[in-house]
Parts: structure tokens; sequence; C-alpha cells
């Protein structure tokens, strides 16, 4: 508390948090907890007809959450790219399902994926560690679901998923940072350089349909 009685901020680990989760309801009210957050990620999308990575215009921090409704967990990025002022600028995240078909694999400080659409993604952490902890979570979500029947009870859902709450990284700061802040963010590898990581043909294998 200030000389002039005013309480002073304190945002310790927990209230960051707290101030987190009141932004993200405010885009979805029926997120229910965040799970792990990672600080500053950046997108790249993968054409396949052309064999060609291209970044996305998608960077910011990214959390995987829970949800108190279908579909129970979701990871969103707060895109620090959008430059609207309105709520409407709020359809610039990205939202990803984590459930149904949802493929993918690791590469750190890389993570890959295919969504429901068929759609092949990159994901660059800045912080690797990072990259391997939202990476463990989602083997242990995937595999949680995969231990629940087709057609579950809320009871059980509830039971299977219990032990997914862990308390790893969470941002140093406020999810909505200062212009200033935005403005410092950390070097990201270009083009190139990401297109050089990985092997296509790999990357086809990894995520070919079954039949």
């Amino acid at each position: 508390m200030s000389q002039n009685g005013k309480l002073m901020p304190n945002l310790d680990n927990n209230s960051t948090k707290l101030l987190n989760l009141t932004v993200l309801q405010r885009i979805d009210p029926f997120v229910e907890e965040i799970l792990i957050t990672a600080a500053h990620v950046t997108f790249y999308e993968f054409n396949i007809d052309l064999s060609q990575w291209s970044r996305k215009d998608v960077e910011g921090s990214l959390f995987v959450v829970k949800r108190n409704t279908q579909p129970r967990f979701q990871f969103i990025v707060m895109n620090r790219r959008n430059t609207g002022v309105s709520v409407d600028a709020w359809a610039d995240n990205l939202v990803e399902n984590l459930l149904g078909d949802f493929e993918y694999e690791i590469q750190v400080p890389y993570l890959l994926y295919r969504n429901a659409a068929q759609e092949v993604n990159g994901i660059w952490f800045y912080n690797a560690r990072e990259c391997e902890e939202v990476a463990n979570l989602f083997s242990r979500i995937l595999s949680a679901y995969a231990k629940v029947p087709t057609k579950p009870k809320l009871s059980a859902t509830k039971s299977e998923f219990a032990e997914l709450e862990p308390t790893m990284a969470v941002m140093d700061g406020p999810l909505e940072p200062s212009s200033s802040a935005t403005s410092n963010t950390a070097d990201v590898p270009d083009d190139p350089s990401f297109m050089n990581f990985f092997n296509v043909f790999k990357l086809r294998e990894s995520f070919a349909p079954v039949l």
C-alpha cells in the first residue's frame, strides 16, 4: 500500500493468470481455466501443393485453456499483429480445438500440427522450454481423451480430465502488453530458415492420413 493509502498493483504469477483469464473470457465466456501459457510464438503455414512454408500473420502469446463446454480443450493465440481497436479485432486471434482430428509433432523449438480442417501449421516458440511443456500438455490431453468412451457422461468426462490442471509456465506480465513492449518482441526466424529446418517428405509421412 502506498503512503496515500491507495493500493498498489502487485502482479505476481497468480494475479497475472487471473488477469489473463479475465481477458480470455471476454473472447470466450466458456473458458474455465488457463492450463499453460507460452509468452511468445510465431505461426507458419504449409502449402502441401507447393511444398512450401510461409509465415502467417499471427504472433503473440499462446494459451492452452480448459472450457466448461465442448470443445473442452483449445489453444488461443492473442495476436499482437492485429491492429484493430474494436471488439471485432478478437476475430484476428487464432483458436484451435485440441480434441478430434488434431495431430502434432515436436522439433524443438518448433511444434507442427494438423487440425480438423487438414491445415498444417508450424509454431515457433521463443522459449524452447515452453515448446516442450506445451507439447507435453497436448500429449496428456490427447491421451486422456483416448480413454474416454465415444459418448461419455458428464461426470465421467470430468473425472478423466481432473488431473489436467498443471501449474506450469505463466507470463511475466499481463496478457495485453503495452505498445512499447510489443515493439520490442523477440526476433523470429525468417521464412528460408524455417523452410530448411523441416524435411517436407518427413512432414508428409508424419501427417499422412490413415486410409
